[in-house]
């Protein structure tokens, strides 16, 4: 499959929309983590409330990449009321479908990240993509 990625393709709509809301960080978050992508400079800082081991909000600071934005943002929306673990699943999930060029379908509610399929045919992409997961594994191995 040797496609032609156009721009278009790759920062669609939806993509554009949520890399354009504003960075929310959380006052007084039980966990502040903050993790770079040293190839591309992409840095991002989640902040998190936990009630046990629910998630009860997301925040983050993106000095990023529109894809990078993009996801923080979906999984801000997204991760309230899930534990870690589910997001450690959805996390290797949309890796594997990302690094082997499937389609990109998550469960629940999570069928939103399919806004970046055009991202998995180009490899040097998918860490912008999944960097903000890579924040909270490294929240999970302090909690």
């Amino acid at each position: 499959m040797n496609e032609q990625i156009t721009d278009e393709d790759l920062y669609n709509k939806e993509l554009l929309r949520l890399a354009a809301m504003s960075d929310c960080r959380l006052n007084n978050p039980d966990y502040t983590i903050v993790h770079d992508n040293p190839l591309c400079g992409d840095r991002i800082t989640l902040d998190m409330m936990m009630n046990d081991d629910l998630i009860l909000e997301i925040g983050y600071k993106a000095q990023s990449c529109a894809l990078c934005k993009a996801s923080a943002q979906l999984i801000k929306e997204l991760s309230s009321g899930r534990n870690l673990l589910e997001l450690q699943e959805i996390h290797h999930l949309l890796r594997t479908q990302l690094k082997e060029n499937l389609p990109i379908s998550l469960p629940n509610n999570w069928e939103s990240f399919h806004i970046f399929q055009p991202v998995a045919t180009i490899k040097n992409r998918h860490n912008c993509v999944l960097l903000p997961f890579q924040a909270l594994a490294k929240i999970e191995t302090i909690y």
